[in-house]
């Protein structure tokens, strides 16, 4: 009622303030061109309004269901969250979904609004905790990438998720963000047998790093305001020169932070490669 009775208001406003000529004899040119724009202005008005009053509307939760999960590897209990959609295919694909150093998988939820992805596109959600709160993706030693902490925490967790569900073995994706983007560069280059596609978001790629036994298409994204911009721009050269299926996203304007806007584009890369049987 509000926003009718402020629509009301300028709309009154807009009737009576034109000229007393408009109003007495026949109405001028100029009479005509004012009534115009006072409709202008009042339509405009409406439109404006209502958009404000839509954009304050709820919105819906996404569907699907997150429970928490502990783990124990190399005699340590390792924790991680899984978003299961209310909808989903017999056999589904999976995303493995690294945080960022500080954050943790609530935290990575709220940021990255990656659980209404999955709730739209059909997939199971998969957050892994960091032990500290971040990921072993510091001074790596190829020769040593197989007893990664972190690496063994993923082969545990998919061995667990894949006796739990019903998953696609050639749909396994992992994204990241800030060091768990460079983690996941990480997992990928040591899981590249697994791994059907990347999606790293603010986090280079680790330069101690080999190449990997097979290329995994990868896609980087970045603002043009991020400390590790130039850095991704070099990893997309070095990635297709290594003659994996890379590609590039500078976001304008954009920090250090994940894009929510580039969710759907995240999907479609990911969605878009698959092993073969």
């Amino acid at each position: 009622m509000r926003l009718r009775r402020r629509v009301l208001r300028q709309i009154r406003h807009n009737r009576v303030g034109g000229s007393a000529d408009c109003s007495v004899g026949r109405p001028s040119s100029s009479c005509h061109r004012l009534n115009r724009r006072s409709l202008i202005a009042a339509f405009t008005t409406v439109v404006v309004l209502a958009a404000v009053a839509f954009s304050l509307l709820p919105t819906a939760p996404p569907a699907v269901d997150v429970t928490t999960h502990t783990i124990v590897v190399d005699d340590v209990e390792r924790l991680y969250h899984i978003a299961l959609p209310h909808e989903l295919p017999e056999i589904a694909p999976v995303v493995f979904a690294f945080h960022g150093m500080g954050d943790s998988p609530n935290s990575m939820a709220t940021y990255s609004q990656l659980d209404r992805l999955a709730s739209d596109h059909g997939f199971l959600l998969v957050y892994p905790t960091g032990l500290n709160a971040m990921w072993a993706a510091m001074d790596v030693d190829p020769e040593t990438i197989d007893s990664n902490p972190d690496v063994r925490f993923f082969d545990a967790l998919l061995e667990q998720i894949a006796a739990k569900y019903a998953i696609d073995d050639n749909r396994i994706y992992l994204t990241g963000m800030s060091n768990g983007a460079s983690f996941v560069q990480i997992l990928a280059n040591a899981r590249s047998a697994k791994i059907s596609a990347v999606v790293a978001c603010s986090g280079p790629r680790p330069r101690a790093l080999n190449d990997a036994r097979r290329p995994f298409p990868i896609l980087l994204i970045v603002g043009d305001n991020d400390p590790a911009a130039d850095l991704m721009q070099s990893d997309l050269e070095y990635y297709q020169a290594a003659g994996h299926d890379a590609e590039l996203v500078i976001i304008p304007k954009l920090g250090h932070e994940w894009s929510i806007r580039h969710n759907a584009d995240a999907w479609a890369f990911m969605a878009d490669h698959q092993l073969s049987p």
